[in-house]
């Protein structure tokens, strides 16, 4: 039995679990609620393991728990940790890691794409031209690199709006022309973030134009199914060519529908059957082979990993000073 566990009340759970398909756009906006109660409505429809979910870790279960809840629940030497690490810490004690960028990938670990934009909207195929560019996700802890007026300063004098499309409206992008996805104007990295917002752009036939992210070089290639910019000279520049260059625009779309086949709700679940399956069940038969010694394993690297987690607070907390 796989347990995905989610950071709610038992009220909240009942509601979760039958709520209709139409509230997935706006519930779907948090950690836990992304990778564990989505994941566990997909694998339910495929109906090719026993699953549950509860806002609980249970001892007779492989659970499946956002990193940021398992701080919270710890459990205990009795429960078999699957920690969905997303782009929060690694948790020292769980039994095994899924990642959501292969730069994340170690032992015990396996790597599995973000799932695409539930409820998305496709652009309405009667647009025409490039009028209006979006950043559709959070702004907040610095995932839009500059100031939202900075990106409407950028295009204002090309007669080009910037918009960003708030938490429950990221689905719809049927009024979008170009999609934005640039943190920094660096060659950051980022190296936990997942390609999500380029899976958007992919399905909703809409070009996109993103920073260094390591994920989106990952499933894609710049100057073929996304364009890269690294200065806000670039983005602009970039959203230009793709105005006033009706091929380039059109190419790109078309690059990208080998992707849409590759990335999508089936292909995803596909992987996840075969990590929960295959790697991670064989961790768990591990696992309950050496009970004494995995016991003694898990609460060690708890201490350990708890006190590491005390540390990095306190010096957060020191340098807010």
């Amino acid at each position: 039995m796989y347990n995905f566990v989610i950071d709610c009340t038992d009220a909240d759970l009942e509601d979760y679990l039958n709520m209709p398909p139409q509230d997935a756009v706006k519930v779907f906006t948090r950690g836990d609620l992304n990778w564990c109660l989505q994941t566990y409505f997909i694998l339910s429809r495929q109906n090719k393991i026993s699953l549950k979910c509860t806002n609980t870790l249970c001892d007779d279960s492989i659970n499946i728990v956002h990193s940021d809840q398992l701080l919270k629940l710890k459990g205990n030497p009795s429960q078999f940790l699957v920690c969905v690490r997303a782009d929060y810490p690694k948790r020292r004690w769980a039994h095994y890691h899924i990642v959501q960028n292969q730069k994340q990938l170690g032992s015990d670990t396996s790597y599995v794409p973000h799932w695409v934009q539930p409820g998305l909207i496709k652009r309405d195929e009667n647009r025409q031209g490039v009028k209006r560019v979006a950043y559709a996700g959070e702004i907040l802890n610095g995932n839009l690199a500059g100031s939202v007026k900075t990106w409407e300063d950028l295009f204002s004098p090309h007669d080009i709006e910037f918009v960003t499309l708030a938490g429950g409206s990221w689905h719809d992008l049927k009024d979008i022309d170009v999609l934005i996805g640039i943190r920094s104007f660096n060659s950051q990295t980022y190296d936990s973030k997942p390609p999500t917002k380029l899976f958007s752009a992919w399905h909703a036939n809409i070009p996109f134009i993103g920073g260094h992210d390591s994920a989106f070089l990952q499933v894609g290639t710049p100057g073929i199914d996304y364009l890269l910019a690294s200065t806000p000279e670039e983005a602009v520049n970039a959203v230009l060519k793709l105005r006033d260059n009706k091929d380039l625009y059109i190419s790109l779309i078309e690059n990208s529908k080998e992707k849409v086949e590759k990335y999508n709700e089936n292909s995803i679940a596909k992987e996840w059957l075969e990590i929960l399956t295959g790697p991670i069940i064989d961790r768990y038969e591990l696992w309950n082979a050496r009970p004494t010694d995995e016991s003694k394993k898990f609460i060690l690297h708890q201490r350990l990993g708890l006190a590491e987690h005390e540390v990095k607070k306190a010096i957060k907390s020191v340098l807010k000073f």
